[in-house]
């Protein structure tokens, strides 16, 4: 009886780790591939045209999160429905509890990180892991093109988009504005209604 509830919990544990990984690859594909790409459509337009344009450059965080209050949260959920389906279908029902109930709080946990990562002075900012994760999400907001994970940048690594950062002691991070400023839009002229090629202009020009 003790090793067949030891081989119950292994089997739970399995379940929910595969649960977060597979919630977590697809965050960061469907960012990469969809927040990143015109073929996002509505999704591409509300991840760029408002959160990279409000933080972006060196504006990445605010005094409260910023939101367009256009809600990305359907994508996210239509493929989630198509694994729970599936799942239905292969898994007892206990390990299909287990999943959603773990797929649930992974998706909430990547919601409530990627807010909190540009919230100046987060009550998470105690601690190292999450002040790490936040400079690799900045470095995200700063280049466009790497770190699209937000809570295992070890995809990044995988598919070959994970940039490191150098913490710079001493530096202040400003705050972001509440509208474009002309920095952030020669930063992401292609979000903010200006041509690409004004992002070589010198200012003033």
């Amino acid at each position: 009886m003790p090793e067949a509830g030891a081989d119950s919990l292994l089997i739970y544990g399995f379940t929910a780790m595969i649960a977060h990984l597979s919630m977590s690859l697809g965050q960061t594909l469907f960012h990469r591939y969809l927040g990143h790409s015109r073929l996002g459509g509505r999704f591409f337009k509300n991840h760029i045209q408002f959160h990279h344009v409000h933080y972006a450059g060196n504006h990445v965080v605010s005094t409260h999160y910023l939101d367009s209050g256009d809600n990305n949260t359907l994508f996210f959920a239509m493929p989630v429905a198509v694994i729970v389906g599936l799942s239905y279908l292969f898994l007892r029902l206990d390990l299909l509890v287990v999943q959603l109930a773990v797929m649930s709080l992974s998706f909430y946990g990547h919601y409530y990180l990627d807010n909190q990562y540009h919230v100046a002075g987060s009550w998470l900012a105690r601690f190292s892991w999450f002040r790490r994760k936040q400079q690799l999400h900045f470095i995200h907001h700063r280049h466009g093109s790497c770190n699209f994970a937000v809570i295992d940048f070890f995809w990044d690594r995988l598919l070959g988009t994970y940039r490191s950062v150098k913490p710079r002691r001493g530096s202040a991070i400003p705050i972001a504005a509440s509208r474009l400023r002309s920095s952030q839009a020669r930063f992401w002229p292609w979000n903010s209604g200006l041509p690409l090629w004004s992002a070589f202009r010198r200012p003033g020009s």
